[in-house]
This record gives structure tokens, C-alpha cells and sequence, in this order.
């Protein structure tokens, strides 16, 4: 009996300079290594049964991505877990799965994400000055920058798919920009994108010393919740 199940995992600082591609790739020769019945498409070119949420960014470190798949036979959830384990690198890691129950394309839930920026400033700032900065952003209805789109890079405003930008001092010259942003099929603002923004409208250059996604969420009427909350309806 087929069982469709939805996992969390998390990269860190030593693959995250790999592709997307090759994430699924990672995620296709585990399951083959731990021999668990992944389901197939069928025709000329079968493919697992396996979707993610939202494609990351190189140069990303992340706490929460998700994933779809669909075994062919029933397993329990700490075996998947576990074996799945077993045939991935370090880097990667399977935290935890539920079952889903209810059938839909979980890239197409994913409406906004969470992310931690460190940076260095090119010289000594108060947190106040940073605030100031950051609310001069926010302030503004249109904040312009080049996106690429499936018809080729055309100026997009972006300024719509930041929900919420603030920062914490880290040190005399770093901070910690914490924000809260669009994500997913539509919409999607990356975080790069929004630091190349962000030094465009400031004027201020940043080392960036780390980029690290702390959240994916959908939402279901009006409200924000992790993908597990709806994997079950």
C-alpha cells in the first residue's frame, strides 16, 4: 500500500554551495542506498516520487526545508528517517517526517520563508543607525532591482514581498538582519536578491558572512503555518 510522507531536513556550511540539482540528485542515490520502495512516475523517463518545497539558493545553510515523497509500501516514519540518514553525506541531515494524508504539490504551498543575514559593516554602527537604515527601506513603495523571470530579467518592486526586515548587533561592525519574506512559485523574493537591494537603496556595502534559512511556511487562511500543519488537511 502506497504511503505518501512529508520530511524536514537541514544543509550546513559544508554543502551549501551545491545546486538544487544536485540536492535531489544527494536525495535520489540515499534512497537507493538505504533500498527504500520509493514510488516511480511512469513512461519513457520514470522519476521518484519526490518533491521539494522550495529550491535553495547556493551559498544557503538551512534549518527547515521540506520534502514530498511517496513509498510504494508501508514504513514506519522513524525508519525512513533513519535509513534515510544512512545513505546521505554530512552536510544533510533528515530531522523529521510525518505522514500526509491529503494530496497536493507542496512546492505550490510554500508562501514565504524565514532567514537569518550575518554581515560585517565597512566600518563601526550603532544598532540605531542600522534601524534607521532599515526603516528608510521600509518606508519606501518601490524598490526596484533586476529579477530574472521566465521571459528573461525585467525590473521587479519588491518591496511588497518583504513582510518584515530587523536587525541585531553582533559585534562592532555585524549584525544579524532577521527577515521575514515571499517565497515560493509566485512571488518568491530570494535573499540575495534582497541584500543586493538593500546596498543598492542604502548606499552601504556589507560583507555577507553567512546566509541561513530558519523557516519555510504556508498559509491557510490569513494565517502562517509550517508545512507539517497541512499535510494532514
Amino acid at each position: 500500500m502506497a504511503r505518501m510522507l512529508r520530511f524536514k531536513f537541514s544543509r550546513d556550511e559544508s554543502l551549501k554551495y551545491i545546486a538544487h540539482l544536485d540536492v535531489l540528485r544527494l536525495f535520489e542515490r540515499a534512497t537507493k542506498r538505504a533500498r527504500l520502495p520509493v514510488a516511480y512516475t511512469q513512461g519513457f523517463n520514470p522519476r521518484q516520487k519526490l518533491v521539494f518545497g522550495l529550491p535553495m539558493s547556493i551559498g544557503l545553510t538551512s534549518e527547515a526545508e521540506y520534502a514530498d515523497i511517496e513509498l510504494e509500501e508501508e514504513l514506519s516514519l522513524q525508519d525512513f528517517i533513519s535509513r534515510m540518514n544512512e545513505g546521505l553525506p554530512r552536510g544533510i541531515r533528515v530531522l523529521e517526517a510525518v505522514e500526509q494524508k491529503i494530496k497536493g504539490n507542496i512546492m505550490n504551498q510554500i508562501t514565504a520563508a524565514r532567514y537569518e543575514i550575518h554581515l560585517k559593516t565597512p566600518k563601526a554602527m550603532s544598532l540605531y543607525e542600522m534601524d534607521t537604515l532599515i526603516q528608510s527601506l521600509l518606508e519606501r513603495e518601490d524598490i526596484s532591482v533586476m529579477k530574472k523571470t521566465k521571459k528573461g530579467p525585467r525590473p521587479v518592486n519588491i518591496r511588497p514581498m518583504i513582510y518584515t526586515l530587523s536587525a541585531l548587533k553582533t559585534d562592532i561592525d555585524a549584525f544579524c538582519l532577521e527577515a521575514f519574506l515571499s517565497a515560493g512559485a509566485e512571488n518568491n523574493l530570494r535573499v540575495d536578491l534582497l541584500m543586493e537591494a538593500f546596498e543598492q537603496e542604502t548606499g552601504l556595502k556589507v560583507s555577507i558572512l553567512r546566509m541561513h534559512r530558519k523557516a519555510l511556511y504556508t498559509s491557510t487562511y490569513n494565517e502562517w503555518k509550517n508545512p507539517f500543519e497541512v499535510a494532514n488537511g
